[in-house]
């Protein structure tokens, strides 16, 4: 399904829009498991290949259950930054440049989370550069990023907005490459 957008091709709108759902899918599953902790169910024994794995391989602790839903929402919220920013740079000649300041701020706070989470996806940090501090990046009902004393601190879901903006993040960079579409070619 991945294909590399070459400039001087149009988008494929609807592969952009299917992994946006997959996106969306993705983090709602996450947040879920996280949000209710449901009980797991171990396999007693799983083999791939010439691998064979047992119940006191596989099995987790309650307490380790926790902190591994914890870092599933965590991934969940990097891919879904990840899958915007993608989206959004694919509808964009220079995205940098964007015209639209509510689609610029979309495009900034998810290669800022996105940045947060690359090196570090378990205890993401922001690395805030020098043109992107002390502003506040906002795509109003959606989600807002204010960078003051944000560089080098850890992320916490406050900084963004929670788990509900990254939600409205992916519905709003879907809606963003639908609108590209009806545009029609340049």
């Amino acid at each position: 399904m991945s294909k590399t957008i070459r400039k001087y091709e149009r988008p494929d709108y609807d592969a952009i829009r299917a992994l946006l759902h997959i996106a969306s899918i993705h983090f709602r599953l996450a947040f879920g498991l996280t949000a209710t902790r449901p009980k797991v169910h171990y396999l007693g024994q799983f083999s791939w290949g010439h691998h064979v794995a047992h119940y006191e391989e596989l099995a987790l602790t309650r307490e380790d259950e926790k902190r591994a839903f914890a870092a599933l929402e965590d991934s969940a919220t990097y891919v879904s930054a990840v899958q915007v920013h993608t989206a959004l740079k694919s509808v964009h000649d220079d995205p940098f440049h964007i015209r639209e300041a509510d689609v610029a701020s979309a495009f900034q706070i998810s290669r800022l989370i996105r940045n947060a989470f690359a090196h570090n996806p378990f205890n993401p940090v922001w690395d805030v550069r020098d043109p992107w501090k002390n502003r506040r990046f906002v795509v109003p009902d959606v989600i807002m990023l204010d960078t003051a004393g944000l560089d080098g601190v850890p992320v916490r879901r406050q900084d963004y907005g929670g788990p509900i903006a990254i939600l409205r993040l992916i519905d709003y960079a879907d809606k963003v490459v639908q609108a590209r579409a009806e545009e029609g070619p340049a």
